[in-house]
């Protein structure tokens, strides 16, 4: 264990570092209180300090005080040493933040096992700093899958929706555009009925790689149910968004998946209904949505492999049946 000791009268100070280093502990030595937190912030792996109270520039319980204000990583226990025999002193030492004290001139079997109860103390605490960072990596981990489609591994339905919700807010009181891209793939059904579900589900996974590469971080990508896709692009115009759906469209259509026991490679295309927001409407999240998603109808009813924006020069069918956005609660974890 590494050790600082504070204090003032150097033949204290030589005794008390002999002593604990004939115990075995490293110990790094300060002649007062300003020199001990200079020290406590050049060694980072200090863990216990033995401190006299009375010392010039910064005294014990100062020293104590400004040790328990600072937010240090690692917690520093703290033994104090004192000539005082009032317990008002100790009363005042330990409020200062010192966890313990010895009377001067110090026993040394008194003071071994004061600094044996230190150590276990800091090796408690250690473990319960590496049990608290395994937990909220273990969190974070239950957070992702809550959010991740499992096999397009992609956000799910209930995690767009949420973000749907929180990026037309912002939006709403900060004044900046954004947009959705709806994608759908064209004959997906035909993928599962030629060639077996399980490579309906490699397309799935194929093109939700390919949509993520083209669209890189100028958007985030969700899973919105069966084989369609939304994505949502912030601080974005319709031309910009035109020019997304055209890199995402023409990244999926150069797909070209192999079936099991199939020697031709099968195509993929897509079509892409597309809405931006600028502020200028009184709308909401929702009725964008529709927006996007009746764009991608037109672009199914036009004949596919294309994109479509709204509002769309020449429509070809009334708006789509309506999409919902539902609030998710927040996943509570221990």
């Amino acid at each position: 264990m590494k050790i600082l000791i504070a204090e003032d009268e150097p033949t204290t100070r030589a005794l008390l570092g002999r002593t604990l280093e004939r115990w075995g502990h490293e110990v790094v030595s300060a002649r007062d209180g300003e020199e001990a937190w200079e020290a406590l912030g050049v060694h980072s792996d200090l863990r216990i300090l033995v401190t006299d109270w009375e010392m010039p520039r910064l005294d014990g319980p100062a020293l104590c005080e400004r040790l328990r204000a600072s937010p240090k990583a690692q917690y520093v226990y703290v033994i104090m040493l004192t000539s005082h025999r009032d317990p008002l002193h100790t009363v005042q030492g330990l409020d200062a933040g010192a966890d313990d004290y010895v009377c001067k001139p110090f026993n040394p079997a008194e003071l071994r096992a004061r600094i044996g109860v230190g150590r276990r103390l800091v090796s408690l605490q250690d473990e319960l700093a590496v049990k608290h960072r395994e937990l909220e990596v273990a969190n974070a981990e239950l957070r992702r899958l809550a959010s991740t489609d499992p096999l397009m591994q992609i956000g799910n339905r209930r995690s767009f929706d949420d973000a749907l919700l929180r990026r037309h807010a912002l939006a709403t009181v900060d004044g900046r555009n954004y947009g959705v891209l709806m994608v759908d793939i064209d004959h997906f059904k035909s993928f599962n009925d030629r060639f077996g579900h399980a490579f309906g589900d490699q397309v799935l996974t194929a093109v939700a790689a390919a949509a993520g590469q083209a669209l890189g971080r100028e958007a985030e990508l969700y899973r919105y149910g069966g084989e369609e896709i939304v994505g949502m692009a912030p601080d974005i115009d319709r031309d910009r968004l035109q020019v997304l759906g055209e890199r995402l469209r023409e990244a999926i259509g150069s797909l070209r998946l192999f079936a099991p026991g199939f020697d031709s490679p099968a195509g993929v295309t897509c079509s892409v209904g597309i809405a931006a927001w600028d502020g200028a409407e009184d709308l909401t999240a929702q009725a964008l949505l529709e927006r996007a998603d009746a764009a991608l109808y037109h672009a199914k009813r036009a004949g596919r492999n294309r994109v479509e924006r709204w509002p769309m020069e020449n429509p070809l069918a009334p708006l789509a049946p309506k999409l919902s956005i539902t609030p998710q609660a927040p996943l509570v974890t221990g």
